[in-house]
């Protein structure tokens, strides 16, 4: 089943509607749903499907001409036995129609001939310029797609017409995969199994929210289990200290010293690998609003994937408990601690559903950016605002905070956002408290509510 991702369809679709030749640079982590998407793009359409496999260059150039040959009628197909012939083929045979040639898990056969890269340019420079086919190049590791393939350095720089990058799915689309769940529980679904489409269709409908989440992490045989290991040796050949700055920040320690005093690594270490974690996407930095974004001093860092969050936080540092037969224990302690857990993701939900009004025009104004503040007030005490989005007139900002309790103090919680709220007396404000469930407050408040129910509408 092929849920969401109507933005990148439309994009791939108007790529393959231009009348000359094209390139797409397709990628994203694993399993976040590349190949679906291209087979959802190409079922309709005239195409030439070739999964490179991490096997040797002899081996991907046996399966790409059996799958040539069977594009072309030809019982029998004899094994191309060079990467010049083989595209001279598709190039003699099938450069006069429109068609799509999509080359998935491109690096496994871009590390196993070292010279693919250098082959395809000159391929496209000379051979494919000049006819209507649409090549998509697509790869699960990020850091070779972006290096190797999209880098300044490489042999294929400048000849891609388009690119995808496949993020995660946001809040709404997630709960397109468990439609009959309650409001609350898409939430919750969404901030620990997060975005990913691969691991929303292993949600079993008949079972609870807690069944599911104990099945996939907490069980000897759950899918979950060692996925967050999995990923990080796809990108990485020594990710043992990738994996500490990961737990850190999972585990509440967002800035460069609470980091280092988690991991016991070298600051200068440390900046390293946040780099390369920021540019894999797996987390970002994060500056309070009116900040300046060159200095690190006040920023946070935060995981951009709620399912990496949650397994590195309850999970990763105890597999090998759960792989003898005890995760029951350890799945108690992450439902202990599950409303703290979402408390926080809840405000990126909010922002995300936030940004879904803003496309549709539903918001005071329209936006520029969507963030957070902190700081010290005149007093020196720390303050926050959960939620800050600028308009782009720069003049009116909506302010707000999240609440993912199920009783608190509503009016105190109001004149505190209220007091906040005043001190960006620059801007005409727009306070919004976003809450689980609908609440009651003052007649004469200006603040308004939405509840998760709104999320979902």
């Amino acid at each position: 089943m092929f849920l969401g991702r109507e933005k990148e369809l439309a994009s791939l679709e108007r790529m393959y509607q231009k009348e000359n030749f094209q390139m797409a640079i397709v990628y994203g982590r694993r399993r976040i749903g590349k190949t679906a998407l291209l087979n959802e793009f190409i079922k309709d359409k005239n195409s030439l499907y070739l999964p490179a496999e991490e096997v040797n260059d002899s081996l991907n150039l046996q399966n790409f001409s059996k799958l040539l040959g069977e594009k072309l009628g030809i019982k029998d197909f004899p094994t191309v036995d060079n990467w010049n012939a083989f595209f001279s083929i598709i190039k003699e045979q099938l450069g006069d129609k429109h068609m799509v040639v999509v080359i998935d898990e491109y690096p496994y056969a871009a590390s196993a001939n070292k010279s693919l890269n250098s082959i395809l340019q000159h391929v496209i420079d000379y051979d494919f310029k000049e006819t209507n086919i649409f090549l998509v190049l697509c790869g699960s590791s990020m850091s070779f797609m972006e290096n190797q393939v999209l880098g300044e350095k490489s042999p294929l720089f400048g000849r891609r017409t388009g690119q995808l990058k496949i993020n995660p799915l946001d809040y709404y689309d997630s709960a397109r995969f468990y439609p009959n769940a309650s409001d609350e529980d898409k939430i919750k679904y969404y901030a620990c199994i997060g975005g990913t489409p691969y691991y929303l269709s292993l949600i079993d409908p008949k079972l609870s929210f807690e069944e599911n989440l104990r099945e996939l992490y907490f069980e000897i045989s759950g899918y979950l289990l060692n996925e967050g290991i999995l990923l990080m040796k796809q990108e990485f050949r020594e990710p043992a200290n990738y994996n500490a700055v990961l737990q850190a920040i999972a585990s509440g320690a967002n800035t460069l010293r609470e980091i280092a005093g988690f991991t016991k690594l070298e600051s200068s270490f440390i900046s390293k690998y946040l780099l390369t974690l920021q540019e894999l996407n797996y987390i970002e930095r994060v500056i309070p609003f009116g900040s300046n974004p060159l200095k690190g001093k006040i920023s946070q860092y935060q995981i951009t994937e709620n399912f990496i969050a949650f397994w590195y936080r309850y999970v990763f540092s105890v597999r090998a408990e759960i792989e003898r037969g005890n995760g029951d224990i350890y799945f108690s302690v992450a439902l202990d601690h599950l409303s703290d857990f979402i408390g926080s993701l809840f405000e990126e939900v909010t922002r995300q559903y936030l940004r879904r009004l803003n496309a549709q025009g539903r918001l005071p104004f329209i936006a520029e950016s969507f963030g957070k503040w902190w700081g010290k007030d005149r007093k020196g005490n720390v303050q926050e605002l959960d939620i800050v989005v600028e308009a782009v007139s720069g003049k009116e900002l909506l302010v707000g905070e999240c609440k993912w309790r199920n009783s608190f103090k509503v009016n105190k919680t109001i004149e505190v956002l209220s007091e906040r709220a005043a001190y960006f007396d620059k801007y005409t404000t727009h306070k919004y408290l976003f809450t689980k469930g609908p609440i009651d407050s003052k007649e004469d408040s200006d603040v308004r509510n939405i509840s998760i129910a709104d999320y979902f509408k």
